[in-house]
């Protein structure tokens, strides 16, 4: 028996060592084989192209050019500058310039072309970073600056009116967002200062964003000017709109387009703080041309001008509504792993092993708050009504008939209810699964039955906690877009739970200091239901060993 298993355990190894080298190879051979112009089906490449002449006054002027920001839809993946007679300035002392600075040893005219290529995807791609604003940024985005005149008393009062019953800085921001929308109207011969913006309510698009930025300052909330450009446009001029930090994020406004919080994935940043791409310095620029245009693609990575057998292994050609179904597909083995994890390291339980995962996955498009309500009300009456049978000595099969049932009618009142008070709720929310709700109400009672209140709120404490992990999981989209891409990845996710499983050391709960980890140990109470069915707790078997009569 001792040779056997262990045979069997080098045999585990070998799968996990063999599993881990699959993940490897397949992606390396996918990377390999894919296409240098082929992308996702419905995802883009773009190229933005200028000219500048440079008119050069005096010696060692300087032109500073900005590259594209990366943002949670695009990235930079090529660039090409041409500058004859300019040299490369490379600024040692400062690591962190994304500028590109070229400088003249003698005055004259200057030719710059310049071309970037980016990658657009409707799918987030992984997030871009997100430095923390220091203090000597906070106070420059909260202070006056050219065209922008913070704590006048006009921006005074239009602050004091909106902050009276002290909203929250997101409602506050909607507030300033909405004045500036609905009572500033563009003209392009007004001015473009904030002050004039916001007395006359007439300004350009500049004098629009300056007159927000004016009033955000004014609110204490960090705010910047961000210049770029919209791919969708052919012949460019540069779109602007502003920014402002909260909750270590920047959040992009764009009250001249009705654009909140978010803007579309072809809006480029180029420059943030500056309403000017480029930069000069003893220098004028005397002409400039810009230009958008996209470039030719395959749809696909794999993907060719011809059709291949191994087309079936890219999921990246298949359309995007089902890329977007697959990449949270994909994404609940990592949130399963996460459960097990959570299971055999710390040593707690929870309502099975997929439940948490996919009750996670009930509320990822549903408004969470809405999605706990229902949860929560739809539970606490299929627990009543479970509790409601006693003495019914039924097979498990109909019992659960009974209990879905009832589930799916109670869900509906719910789901009535909610609306009754709140007209504007996610019809969505149905869609919480009405076969692991059953599962779940049954398991709670008869845990309840079998082992008490305490276990129970103990266990359903955990399939809580389990289940806000795998909702973090399946939140990250762009692990998920990568998924879709490298879907061999999920190889090394089975040589991950093969070791979790091969794992018999002590766990988190077996330290005296986390002993609450555990559910209290009692023997088994005498059933008030469904007598004469077995045992459904793998765990009250388990105490049953432990402590015989």
């Amino acid at each position: 028996m001792t040779t056997q298993a262990t045979a069997n355990t080098r045999l585990l190894y070998l799968s996990i060592a063999l599993l881990i080298l699959i993940a490897f190879a397949a992606t390396t051979l996918r990377t390999m084989m894919r296409s240098e112009d082929a992308l996702p089906t419905g995802d883009s490449a773009w190229s933005i192209n200028a000219w500048h002449v440079i008119d050069v006054t005096e010696k060692d002027a300087t032109v500073s050019i900005s590259p594209p920001w990366d943002t949670s839809h695009a990235r930079l993946y090529s660039q090409s500058l041409s500058h004859p007679g300019l040299r490369l300035r490379r600024i040692k002392t400062d690591k962190k310039r994304r500028d590109i600075v070229l400088s003249a040893a003698k005055p004259g005219q200057y030719t710059i072309k310049f071309t970037f290529n980016v990658y657009v995807s409707h799918l987030p791609l992984s997030e871009p970073d997100k430095p923390k604003l220091s203090e000597q940024n906070r106070a420059a985005w909260l202070a006056s600056a050219d065209g922008i005149e913070v704590n006048t008393e006009t921006t005074r009062a239009i602050v004091d009116l909106y902050t009276q019953d002290n909203p929250e800085p997101e409602r506050l921001i909607e507030l300033l967002f909405n004045h500036v929308s609905n009572n500033i109207r563009i003209d392009p011969e007004a001015r473009s200062d904030s002050e004039s913006a916001l007395k006359s309510r007439r300004a350009t698009a500049l004098g629009s964003l300056r007159a927000l930025l004016a009033l955000l300052r004014t609110a204490h909330l960090p705010a910047r000017l961000v210049s770029g450009v919209d791919l969708q446009t052919p012949v460019q001029e540069a779109r602007l709109w502003a920014e402002v930090y909260i909750g270590d994020k920047w959040r992009s406004l764009d009250p001249v387009h009705g654009y909140l919080n978010e803007l579309p994935i072809f809006y480029i940043p180029m420059r943030k703080g500056d309403d000017k791409q480029i930069r000069t310095e003893n220098a004028a620029i005397s002409s400039s041309v810009s230009m958008v245009k996209a470039l030719p693609t395959y749809d696909g990575l794999l993907s060719s001008d011809t059709r291949k057998l191994t087309d079936i292994l890219d999921l990246t050609r298949l359309t995007l509504p089902s890329r977007e179904m697959l990449s949270i597909l994909l994404l609940l083995p990592l949130g399963v792993l996460a459960s097990e994890l959570l299971r055999q390291f710390a040593g707690i339980t929870t309502y099975g092993t997929f439940t948490p995962t996919l009750l996670a996955l009930a509320v990822t498009h549903v408004d969470w708050p809405t999605a706990v309500i229902v949860l929560l009300l739809v539970t606490i009456i299929g627990v009543t009504i479970r509790s409601a049978m006693p003495g019914l000595n039924l097979q498990r099969t109909p019992r659960l008939a009974i209990v879905f049932i009832m589930v799916t009618m109670s869900m509906s009142l719910v789901v009535s209810g909610i609306s009754y008070y709140d007209p504007a709720i996610d019809s969505t929310v149905t869609l919480l699964p009405l076969v692991i709700l059953t599962m779940l109400i049954d398991r709670i009672y008869t845990v309840y039955d079998e082992r008490g209140v305490h276990s129970t709120i103990v266990r359903l404490f955990w399939t809580v906690i389990a289940a806000i992990v795998s909702l973090y999981i399946l939140l990250q989209s762009h692990w998920g877009t990568f998924l879709v891409a490298y879907p061999e990845v999920h190889a090394a996710t089975l040589a991950a739970i093969i070791m979790i499983g091969l794992y018999r050391g002590p766990k988190l709960s077996d330290a005296p200091a986390f002993r609450w980890l555990r559910e209290p140990a009692r023997k088994v109470r005498d059933r008030k239901t469904d007598i004469g069915q077995p045992v459904q707790s793998g765990e009250t078997r388990r105490v049953e060993r432990q402590d015989p009569d």
